[in-house]
């Protein structure tokens, strides 16, 4: 599974045209003891966890986030997969960081020092799901300018029929 965008993807999401907060919902699962151990350009005696990896990249790239006006939201290690394949979606954590605007996300994944702390990503992670959301507010405000109507129909009792 991939660990960075295809072109397309990354085009399709930086031509968007919505203007406003970004939240990226992050389900990251780690690379395992074995794949790290193969990794030749972690220094010897380093932790070489897939965790441990992602943690350098995080401890780097939440300064990044703050500093174009981003802030990380949630994070959180799933218990239970309730609906879905728990093989498939085993994810080992789940973040959902905040940019205030699409263009502040990308500013921060070209920088050079995006790219550098991004090798620690790639070495830490076997797979992953990155999924940019629309606040509801927002669509809630798009749809407020939409009248609606609204009927309640009584029983003979005086309180509302059940629909």
């Amino acid at each position: 599974m991939a660990i960075t965008p295809t072109r397309e993807q990354f085009t399709e999401f930086a031509h968007g045209t919505r203007d406003g907060e970004i939240v990226m919902i992050n389900l990251l699962h780690f690379a395992r003891p074995e794949r790290a151990a193969e990794d030749t350009t972690a220094d010897p005696g380093a932790d070489t966890t897939g965790a441990a990896a992602y943690r350098d990249y995080s401890d780097q790239v939440i300064k990044m986030v703050e500093a174009r006006g981003g802030r990380v939201i949630w994070t959180g290690r799933p218990e239970h997969v309730l609906i879905g394949d728990a093989q498939r979606d085993d994810w080992d954590l789940v973040a959902l960081v905040s940019y205030p605007s699409r263009s502040a996300f990308i500013d921060m994944v070209t920088s050079p020092k995006y790219e550098e702390a991004h090798t620690d990503r790639e070495r830490g992670l076997d797979r992953t799901v990155l999924l940019a959301c629309e606040p509801l507010r927002s669509v809630l405000a798009a749809d407020a300018t939409t009248p609606t109507t609204t009927t309640t129909t009584t029983t003979a009792q005086g309180g509302p029929a059940d629909a």
